[in-house]
């Protein structure tokens, strides 16, 4: 008797083995329990030798060597970068118009600086009276641009620009007639930046003028101007003149207010300001 159930149909079969138990046992080559360790699965997948096919499992805590695991993500957009190496983090989603930067050796997310272009920093209408001034100019940017647009006043004189409203400083201009500079000392009638080479016409409604300061802030040069007009001037028959101009406003000063001067016992009718700021 070679088999197992040779025995168990045998007369003297051991009667606490039944032959349904030993026919289980038919055909065993080498040791129960190594035949029983071979078809156990084991309790630790990463043991596993070979190719394995894991079907309908729950991995509790598992480390997978290469592989990032997509929980670290929590919101739309978010962004998986290394903290140091060979450790993933999660960048979360900046703020609308915000651009990636590095700081620190990582990356974040920051608003982008100003740079190049103009930045409207306040406008208005400039009233009936006779001046206007803008005050508390910021001190924040590189050049200021101021435009006067669709001005007119009561009277017939020129548009002139003072800075500071000082009453000690000089202005050097340039008009396009003059081959050497006009000195216009602040204090007196006229004084100023003049945004005309004649009188205004005060009944008409569509006079423009724009004045550039560069580097407004600097309290230890004289700050370059640049102006242009549009104006219609007083005569018979008016016409319209465009005037450009440069200069100087020569003061070690910051510049911050202008005036708006109609001159000539005039008052302002009309008008809308732009102050703008460049960096």
């Amino acid at each position: 008797m070679t088999k197992a159930r040779d025995l168990a149909n045998a007369s003297t079969a051991l009667s606490a083995v039944s032959a349904t138990e030993l026919a289980f046992v038919d055909g065993v080559t080498s040791a129960i329990q190594t035949q029983m360790d071979a078809k156990a699965p084991s309790s630790t997948a990463v043991t596993l030798t070979g190719t394995q096919t894991l079907t309908n499992k729950t991995l509790t805590s598992p480390v997978i060597a290469s592989v990032i695991n997509n929980t670290l993500t929590s919101t739309t957009g978010d962004i998986i970068y290394a903290s140091a190496a060979n450790t993933p983090a999660r960048l979360g989603i900046g703020s609308s118009a915000q651009v990636l930067t590095v700081a620190s050796g990582v990356p974040s997310w920051a608003t982008p600086a100003a740079g190049g272009g103009w930045t409207l920093i306040a406008s208005g209408s400039v009233g009936t009276g006779a001046t206007f001034t803008i005050s508390g100019i910021p001190q924040t940017y590189k050049n200021i641009r101021i435009q006067l647009l669709n001005w007119s006043a009561s009277g017939n004189g020129d548009l002139v620009w003072k800075i500071n409203n000082t009453t000690s400083d000089t202005f050097y201009q340039i008009q396009p007639s003059d081959n050497a500079a006009n000195v216009n000392t602040t204090g007196t009638s006229g004084s100023g930046i003049r945004l005309s080479s004649g009188t205004v016409d005060g009944s008409k409604t569509d006079n423009m003028g724009v004045l550039d300061i560069l580097d407004y802030t600097n309290t230890s040069a004289f700050k370059a101007l640049d102006a242009r007009a549009l104006t219609w001037q007083n005569g018979s028959p008016s016409f319209k003149q465009s005037w450009m101009g440069g200069g100087a406003y020569a003061s070690n000063s910051a510049v911050t207010s202008l005036v708006f001067d109609p001159e000539s016992s005039s008052t302002f009718d009309a008008g809308t300001y732009y102050l703008w700021g460049e960096n």
